[in-house]
């Protein structure tokens, strides 16, 4: 059974949660000055197709996928800082007996991408139509070694079972080595075969600790931005925007870090099914034979669609800034959480509650130094629906008395509980720099080895060689 910890967690309209950070990656941010975004120039087009041998993606071509091109192992896929790679559009949504895949680069166990970009050359994976939308191809899916809810057997959502190629992700291996993505931009991708089996923007299934993911955005995708299925990858500095459903998802056992990360929401841009910053499940199909997923995630900030200038409820697909559930021991630490009309941090199913500091034991989840700030036109409810726990009685209590209650104004509490200036909310040119930094103060064994910061949220405002830096400059596009 789940114990769900917090500690020094306040909730409410602005609950500020005491926080000291870490982040698990060891890499320093740094300060770009860049001023390349990613457009195509003039440049020969050569098509990628089938089942790739050692090559090398050179910045002064654009390379088109054309349906599944595979990395098969013991073959490496290198691409250049500066490389503009697009995607074909498809037939297979909805159709995957004899619909034509969508341009989508794979992976496979035992194959490696060494993608490094810069910040002022980053790699972009795009659409090939010349006005893109959500879900105009299928994303990038890198399929590893590490251990999964299951034996490695079952092929990767999003591709058909009775697709070419392997298609499986799993096995023993916590440092299998998959390559590199730094400084990688991902744009409207995303394919859906029917619902619940989809091709995320970048689709991780198994990938293992020995591989290097950093200073990547997905955004406009028509499904999530990131999905980690199980593996021990670590991360940092990741930024998920517009995406159309969760930004980042987590299940079948995921184990990994991931420190500095942005989910930015766009009121407009939604899916039917329930849309949030973070989802986290254990094994969808047969918890009784899953590890725990027991994801870290630190130093993130999450931006629902109501901001400070908002005057009117959003779409009801909008749900939970974090939802986590069942099988899920996701940790969270030094985080912001705003902006979403139902929940900031929502708990599903969950029967017991534990308080006991830095506990090691399974079947814990940690929340510590989180700030939760749910804004007006907007219930609050730190439990979900589903939950009857008697020890988060004090958070409902808290947020009646709170001066929210009767805040029906701009909203403009939220840049004070946040510490976020409005342009945070800026859909074209966001600033997520805080006007007041929050500080955070303490210290858990699940933070060893990260990269320690005394601030709550993605960025900090000044004082070290980290706050006050804007790691997002430049590489990104909004």
């Amino acid at each position: 059974m789940k114990t769900f910890k917090f500690n020094q967690l306040v909730l409410g309209l602005g609950v500020l949660v005491a926080v000291a950070t870490t982040s698990c990656q060891d890499q320093l941010l740094d300060s770009p000055q860049p001023d390349f975004k990613g457009s195509a120039a003039a440049a020969p087009q050569v098509t990628l197709s089938g089942v790739l041998s050692n090559r090398t993606l050179d910045r002064d071509t654009v390379y088109i996928l054309d349906e599944f091109v595979r990395v098969p192992s013991g073959v490496t896929l290198t691409i250049e800082s500066g490389t503009l790679i697009k995607g074909e559009t498809g037939t297979l949504s909805g159709n995957p007996a004899t619909g034509t895949p969508p341009g989508t680069l794979v992976i496979e166990r035992g194959g490696k991408i060494e993608a490094t970009g810069t910040s002022t050359a980053p790699i972009v994976f795009t659409s090939n139509e010349t006005t893109p939308a959500s879900g105009d191809w299928g994303g990038v899916i890198i399929l590893g070694k590490a251990p999964v809810c299951f034996d490695g057997t079952t092929a990767i959502e999003g591709i058909p079972t009775s697709a070419s190629g392997d298609n499986g992700y799993g096995g023993a291996n916590d440092a299998d080595n998959s390559g590199t993505l730094q400084y990688v931009r991902i744009e409207y991708a995303g394919n859906v075969l029917v619902d619940g089996d989809e091709i995320n923007g970048l689709t991780l299934g198994g990938v293992g600790s020995g591989t290097t993911i950093d200073h990547v955005q997905v955004t406009h995708g028509l499904d999530d931005g990131f999905e980690f299925f199980g593996g021990t990858v670590n991360a940092s500095y990741l930024i998920a925007s517009f995406n159309k459903d969760d930004d980042f998802d987590t299940d079948q056992g995921y184990s990994g870090h991931i420190q500095f990360g942005v989910s930015l929401r766009d009121p407009s841009v939604f899916s039917s099914l329930p849309t949030g910053g973070f989802e986290s499940n254990g094994d969808n199909d047969d918890a009784s034979g899953c590890s725990f997923t027991d994801a870290t995630f630190s130093n993130f900030t999450v931006i629902g669609p109501i901001g400070p200038n908002s005057s009117s409820a959003v779409n009801v697909a909008y749900n939970s800034g974090v939802l986590i559930r069942d099988g899920s021991e996701l940790n969270l630490f030094n985080s912001i959480i705003t902006g979403y009309p139902n929940y900031q941090l929502e708990l599903e199913t969950i029967a017991d509650f534990d308080n006991d500091d830095n506990s090691t034991t399974d079947d814990v989840v940690s929340v510590e130094g989180v700030t939760l700030v749910y804004p007006t036109f907007s219930p609050f409810n730190a439990q979900g629906t589903n939950v009857g726990i008697f020890d988060f009685a004090f958070i409902a209590n808290y947020h009646n008395e709170s001066s929210n209650a009767t805040n029906t104004g701009a909203g403009t509490s939220l840049t004070d509980l946040t510490g976020l200036s409005a342009s945070a909310w800026n859909l074209t040119a966001p600033n997520f720099v805080p006007d007041t930094e929050k500080p955070s103060d303490f210290s858990h064994n699940l933070l060893s080895g990260c990269v320690s910061v005394d601030f709550r949220g993605a960025f900090g405002k000044d004082g070290d060689a980290i706050e006050g830096t804007n790691w997002d400059l430049g590489w990104e596009q909004f």
